[in-house]
């Protein structure tokens, strides 16, 4: 697994801010680490942070999909993007709430789409990180198997938090975001 980088290419953007800017950073309260160097790089585009931050809430809090099917997704996405941060926020903030063993973390790293820590339901998930991450689609198949287990608007919504997260990886790795204190590392994660 290829390290983070240690070097940032954009220097966090400085307050104070545009008001309905300064006012979402004062509202973000994360119990754990807190996404702050990100939203300090993605601060010199506010546009880009507003709408960067609203859909990534909606994944967050108000989407269909249960969270630990959420974060499965989500969590293998920064893995196979090799990104430090967004796997480590979210091991960091969200292992605890979805009942993720060590064995499983260790899995969205380095498992299979058929790595026995999973559910049938949950190998699903990896295999679909998996085929779109290589692909950039799912096979016909893989699609049957999804539509089988998710409603319409849960498959909608996991494609998307996929797609999301992969955005959120090639920021994250291209700027070089420093990881935030808190997060789990990569060096750091179970074997």
């Amino acid at each position: 697994m290829k390290e983070h980088q240690t070097m940032s290419r954009l220097s966090p953007r400085p307050r104070p801010y545009e008001p309905d800017l300064e006012k979402m950073m004062d509202g973000m309260r994360f119990e754990g680490p807190s996404p702050r160097n990100l939203m300090q790089a993605l601060a010199h585009a506010p546009k880009f942070l507003m709408r960067f931050q609203a859909l990534g809430g909606t994944i967050l809090f108000s989407g269909k999909l249960p969270a630990r099917e959420r974060e499965i997704a989500i969590m293998r996405t920064g893995a196979r993007t090799r990104s430090e941060y967004e796997w480590g926020m979210h091991v960091a903030l969200y292992q605890g709430s979805c009942g993720l063993s060590d064995a499983e973390i260790c899995a969205t790293l380095h498992g299979a789409g058929d790595d026995p820590v999973w559910s049938a339901r949950e190998r699903l998930i990896i295999r679909t990180v998996d085929e779109l991450h290589d692909t950039s689609t799912v096979s016909d198949a893989l699609w049957r198997e999804l539509a089988s287990e998710w409603s319409e608007e849960q498959l909608v919504e996991l494609i998307l938090a996929i797609g999301y997260y992969h955005m959120a990886a090639f920021f994250l790795n291209a700027v070089g975001v420093p990881l935030e204190d808190g997060a789990a590392r990569f060096a750091g994660a179970p074997t």
